[in-house]
């Protein structure tokens, strides 16, 4: 992951790291996809028996009951993380917030053992944004001498971060035996990630300083998901698939602007470890962006699954999800856990709830390193209730994640933050079966 670093030197703890510019690349389960899957914590491999499957597992739609609508809805999806002590004790806050349709998806019979299918999926929205203003803090230890008497005035930080991924494409699906069944779903996959930075610093004897930066990715692919499903015994169904995005077209844009005045900062000319010559004004003002068409590499998904029908009335399920280790992106290998239950009360009132993890893909931080990408590894808990009628369901649930760890936002320092975050959504989904 490519990092971007942009040295504000005015208060020590204000040289700022931009992170990857990828949105949130440091996890891989950022929304839950789907009605029923979402509200079993995404435990849906061994089961996808449904217009969900195509996404999650699309050699179980053999066994969808004729053909099947699936639209939901995420009402609405929030997180909120905190960096701790970042600036004279304060903290930093970003939230994010998103209202979107997540999926649709679509079964039609053809034949006996085959059945076809189309869907659309959004597995990651975020708009996140930080606006903060900090007053009466001191300039960093390393200028503090050339600016005698001279303090910050006040700090103003305006982030705001959108990035979008979408899935769509067809799927087939054949049942090679009476217990076991194949199926291919071959997304066409987008994303486009775009972040705003903008800082201001203003100090009491009338200097500034001023930079912003400006990151734009947009990916272009396919990602072909692979699965099978096999019933070994009565009321027992095992379940993999097999993923990866294969980026056909990536193109990344980004500026900096810097603007520095009436401060006076230390500079090593010639490289030899000695300040040798001492700058009030600088100024960095590009002609226009910088651009690149380099593509990222990503892991390849393997997810294995279990279901459990102990009774006529209760499932239960399980998921594994392995993702492998990509060294050019830094980026450690990861297995998340989900599992999930669903209760029918009667035939027309189901319950559901489920429980995953979505752990950080980064190392864990260093004390001694620095620039590292943050590592905060996250839990989920959903939970939903859904109403049926001869041909149609809706379902209503919610969600809610939270998790601890470390960053290190302070660009070129080794010192660490402790971070939390914590996010809720409210989804809302029908189905239609004829």
């Amino acid at each position: 992951m490519k990092r971007f670093a942009y040295s504000i030197l005015i208060a020590c703890m204000v040289s700022f790291v931009a992170g990857t510019a990828t949105a949130d690349q440091f996890h891989y389960t950022n929304l839950l996809i789907g009605d029923r899957a979402s509200g079993m914590g995404g435990a849906y491999t061994a089961v996808s028996d449904d217009a969900t499957g195509l996404y999650y597992n699309p050699a179980g739609i053999v066994y969808s009951a004729g053909r099947n609508i699936s639209a939901s809805v995420n009402a609405y999806y929030a997180t909120d993380k905190t960096y701790k002590s970042v600036i004279g004790g304060h903290g930093w806050e970003r939230t994010s917030a998103s209202l979107l349709p997540n999926y649709f998806g679509v079964i039609q019979p053809l034949g006996n053992k085959t059945k076809i299918g189309i869907s659309y999926a959004v597995p990651e929205s975020i708009m996140a944004d930080q606006d903060q203003t900090f007053t009466d803090l001191p300039l960093s230890s390393s200028i503090a001498s050339l600016n005698p008497g001279v303090r910050i005035s006040s700090y103003i930080i305006n982030f705001n971060e959108e990035s979008n991924t979408y899935n769509f494409g067809p799927s087939i699906a054949y049942e090679l035996s009476d217990k076991l069944s194949t199926g291919l779903t071959l997304y066409y996959y987008q994303r486009k990630t775009q972040f705003i930075l903008n800082q201001l610093i203003k100090t009491t004897n009338g200097g500034f300083e001023w930079t912003n930066t400006y990151f734009q990715t947009e990916e272009k692919g396919l990602r072909p998901v692979l699965g099978f499903m096999f019933t070994p015994i009565d009321k027992l169904s095992l379940g993999i698939s097999f993923s990866k995005i294969f980026l056909t077209d990536s193109d990344t844009t980004f500026q900096n602007t810097y603007r520095r005045q009436g401060i006076a900062v230390g500079v090593d000319t010639d490289g030899d470890g000695v300040v040798d010559q001492t700058l009030s004004d600088e100024a960095s003002l590009p002609d226009g962006q910088s651009s690149t068409s380099v593509k990222r590499k990503v892991p390849t998904q393997v997810n294995l699954g279990v279901a459990w029908f102990p009774t006529s009335s209760l499932l239960l399920s399980a998921d594994i999800g392995y993702f492998t280790e990509v060294k050019e992106q830094g980026v450690k290998q990861v297995t998340n856990f989900a599992i999930g239950s669903e209760y029918y009360l009667s035939k027309n009132w189901a319950t559901r709830a489920g429980f995953y993890t979505n752990y950080a893909n980064t190392p864990e931080i260093s004390s001694s390193g620095v620039n590292q990408n943050e590592h905060i590894d996250l839990y989920g808990l959903t939970a939903s209730v859904s109403h049926f009628t001869r041909n149609t369901s809706v379902i209503l649930g919610a969600g809610y994640t939270f998790g601890e760890g470390q960053a290190q936002i302070i660009g070129n320092s080794t010192r660490i933050q402790d971070a939390e975050s914590t996010g809720w959504m409210i989804f809302l989904s029908s189905s239609y079966s004829y």
